[in-house]
């Protein structure tokens, strides 16, 4: 029975080594884990920095007939004012608009659309237009022109003597 009993002893001891031994392997488990785990983090930020800056730079009298007087034209980023006196038949000026996109994001042309008040406007003035580029890059320009003629063929001097004309130009980024 001592037998027994020394042998109960000692298997109960090896259980307590073996259970001590697997706490110590987890525990070293553990510390291992952590020492070569990591975790990462991100911080990011982004901003917007295009500019969108097209406008209307200037607006002069590119070319006129011998009758034809040229006011002084007038603009703003947006708007362009002129006046023209035409005093014959076959008078014209032609005025010359520069835009430019002076921003950083390239435009096209959306529309551009020009109307003359031909409901109460003389019938002897006649407006032409050209049409500025569709494709404007950053940092480019370009023109389009506006004419306004005294209509060669009339014969008398017209009881309404002026004529006024809208236009909008839309650009949209490209």
């Amino acid at each position: 029975m001592l037998a027994k009993r020394l042998i109960w002893e000692k298997m109960k001891n090896n259980k307590n080594i073996i259970i001590i031994a697997l706490l110590v392997v987890i525990v070293a488990m553990a510390v291992a884990y952590s020492t070569f785990a990591t975790q990462l983090t991100l911080d990011g930020n982004a901003e917007i920095v295009g500019e969108w800056d097209v406008k209307i730079v200037s607006v002069e009298a590119q070319e006129f007939s011998e009758g034809g007087k040229a006011g002084t034209p007038t603009n703003t980023n947006t708007s362009v004012t002129f006046k023209a006196e035409l005093n014959e038949p076959g008078d014209y000026v032609t005025y010359l608009v520069t835009i430019e996109n002076a921003g950083t994001i390239d435009a096209k042309l959306q529309s551009a659309t020009f109307e003359a008040d031909d409901e109460n406007g003389s019938p002897a003035i006649n407006y032409t237009t050209t049409q500025p580029e569709t494709s404007l890059k950053a940092g480019q320009q370009t023109t389009f022109t506006v004419t306004v003629k005294y209509d060669e063929n009339t014969k008398e001097v017209p009881e309404i003597r002026t004529k006024t004309i809208k236009g909008t130009i839309d650009y949209v980024q490209e």
